[in-house]
């Protein structure tokens, strides 16, 4: 059956999506252990991360996993603790954030293959060689494209060995797709040597071979220094959490007091904390603060409060009271 019908959509989502490639023997092996199909999910999630930056290893926030691939966090969490065991996976816990040292950072997950798959791995067949392996992966060393010395000339490059003149190199360049011009993209942003070329690609081993050269030249350009102020941008720009005034905490702390009178009780100093913290670094923060204040009165009242998450247990509320009112507020 032809492949060429550009309005299959099988033949789009070869051509130009992204898809991801399984080795079989790794498969298999995950087949053989009866993985829950959510564990099998979260492990070819990172793989996928870690085979396209080329270090097998990815930081992403538990939450977006779950979200990626449409599990519960909790399904998320012991699909981790699962893949530890069998040694699938290695998440290093970095500390702090150092942007905000109230909060802890994402882990860094790497991938990995277990020892007695690697033991047998000699005996699982390669692939076929021949052209079809030269377009197959993304993990193939650009050395697998020919010498361009030892190819006809049918990029307009030389038998010598003469690089192609500017248009010639704008000519090879607009035989790509859209999905290989996407994959160049993408490997020239994070540095890669190697991209993976259509099946039925329209690019001659030659012009393959100055694709391929084009993406080293620009993995020398760019050393991973040059990246690092650039991530490092956000964060310095990142803004600073904000201050109650001690008006505002008083009001707080005088309608604590009204409802404990309420109740015959003694207004506690640790939910006054509490509820500065959320309104001022917590899930509250992001309300206006006349706002945020009245949502958490109103769920003390309603008995639904609960400590805010991640709040430091040496966090108290005397940061948010300028000095000269901590006495005045009791505090």
């Amino acid at each position: 059956m032809p492949i060429e019908n550009a309005r299959d959509p099988r033949v789009t989502l070869l051509r130009d999506k992204y898809f991801t490639m399984r080795p079989k023997p790794l498969e298999r092996w995950l087949w053989q252990q009866g993985l829950p199909a959510s564990a099998e999910r979260v492990y070819w999630y990172h793989w996928d991360l870690g085979a396209q930056n080329g270090t097998w290893c990815s930081q992403v926030p538990l939450r977006l996993v779950a979200r990626d691939c449409c599990l519960d966090p909790a399904t998320v969490t012991r699909a981790y603790q699962l893949l530890r065991r069998l040694d699938l996976l290695r998440r290093q816990d970095p500390g702090r954030d150092p942007g905000n040292p109230f909060q802890q950072a994402t882990a860094v997950t790497e991938v990995r293959v277990p020892r007695e798959l690697v033991t047998r791995l000699a005996q699982a067949p390669n692939r076929r060689a021949g052209p079809a392996a030269a377009v197959a992966g993304p993990a193939l060393p650009a050395a697998d494209a020919p010498a361009p010395a030892s190819q006809p000339n049918a990029a307009g490059t030389d038998p010598a060995g003469v690089a192609p003149s500017r248009d010639e190199s704008r000519r090879i360049f607009s035989k790509l797709s859209a999905g290989e011009r996407t994959r160049f993209s993408s490997a020239s942003a994070h540095r890669r040597t190697s991209l993976e070329f259509d099946a039925d690609t329209r690019l001659s081993p030659t012009d393959r071979a100055h694709v391929l050269a084009t993406l080293e030249s620009l993995a020398r350009a760019r050393p991973a220094a040059a990246t690092a102020p650039a991530a490092a941008t956000p964060r310095a720009h990142r803004a600073l959490p904000r201050r109650l005034t001690a008006v505002e905490v008083l009001k707080v702390q005088s309608g604590l007091r009204t409802l404990a009178s309420a109740r015959a009780e003694v207004p506690s100093a640790a939910l006054l904390g509490e509820i500065v913290y959320a309104a001022e670094e917590g899930a509250l923060a992001k309300f206006p603060v006349p706002l945020a204040l009245n949502i958490a009165l109103k769920k003390v009242r309603e008995g639904l409060w609960s400590s805010p998450y991640r709040m430091p247990p040496d966090w108290s509320a005397r940061r948010a009271l300028p000095e000269t009112c901590a006495a005045a507020g009791q505090i």
